[in-house]
Formats: C-alpha cells, sequence, structure tokens
C-alpha cells in the first residue's frame, strides 16, 4: 500500500508529502510515532485559517487508535504476568490429563542435561496445581450436598 497525500502548505510555501508504504496496523512503532509526528507537523504548518486536509485528519486518527490499542495491550499483558503462561485454567480435565501424558513423554525424549526440561516440568507443575485446586473444589462442592 502506497498513500501520499500532498498539499500546499500555506505558511511555508511548498509542498509537505506524508507517504506510507503499509497499512497503519503493519507499521512497527517507531514508524507510527514518525508518521504521526509528521501528520502532527504538516497540520501545524497550515495556515489558520486554511483547512486541515480530511485525508491528513483521518490518517492522524488512525494512528492515534492504533498507538492507543498496542498500549492497551502492552498494559493488559502487564496485568497478566502473574498469571499462568500456560492458560491451564482454560482447559478441560481431559485435555489438562492428555498434555500431561504429553509432557511426560517429550521428558523420555529429552536427553537428563536439556534446557527443555524447564519449561516442560513448569507446564507439568501448572497443570498438577490446577487439577489438585478442581479437585478440592469438588471435594467442597460435594461435601456441602
Amino acid at each position: 500500500m502506497h498513500e501520499s497525500w500532498p498539499e500546499a502548505s500555506e505558511s511555508e510555501g511548498h509542498d509537505v508529502t506524508i507517504t506510507r508504504q503499509h497499512p497503519v496496523y503493519a507499521l512497527t512503532t517507531s514508524e507510527l510515532d514518525r508518521l504521526r509526528s509528521a501528520l502532527e507537523r504538516a497540520i501545524g504548518e497550515i495556515a489558520p485559517e486554511a483547512p486541515v486536509p480530511e485525508g491528513w485528519r483521518d490518517e492522524l486518527a488512525d494512528v492515534i487508535a492504533e498507538q492507543e490499542q498496542r498500549a492497551r495491550i502492552r498494559q493488559a499483558s502487564r496485568g497478566a504476568a502473574d498469571q499462568d503462561h500456560y492458560s491451564v485454567r482454560q482447559l478441560t480435565t481431559a485435555e489438562l490429563e492428555r498434555t500431561k501424558r504429553e509432557l511426560q513423554a517429550n521428558l523420555g525424549l529429552i536427553t537428563p542435561d536439556s534446557p527443555a526440561h524447564v519449561p516442560i516440568k513448569t507446564h507439568m507443575r501448572a497443570i498438577d496445581s490446577e487439577l489438585a485446586k478442581r479437585a478440592h473444589n469438588r471435594q467442597a462442592s460435594e461435601a456441602r450436598l
């Protein structure tokens, strides 16, 4: 995608062209920052009585919206740092048991000094913890009946 909006700048007396090669969502964070700065600078150079090109306004709104969305995603991922990386809470008990069996098989296939032991065992501990929690909750609910 190649977009540009040439517009005569009243205050400087020269053409301003803002160009991007990709859709806003595909730009890197630094590309977004540069595009936003270029748009804000170009809009700022327009004479106060001259209208701002609608394409520039829309583009700036899209860039700001993308930056805000990425900020929300970063914030949410920081807040989830203490949660299980493997999302074992979302799996059914049968899926947990199957996954644990597969992980145990994987442990048998790797060498004893392999660094792969760490994430596999961590995942297995998370599964064991979730299964124990579910068993406890099930026993507690049966005791109330």
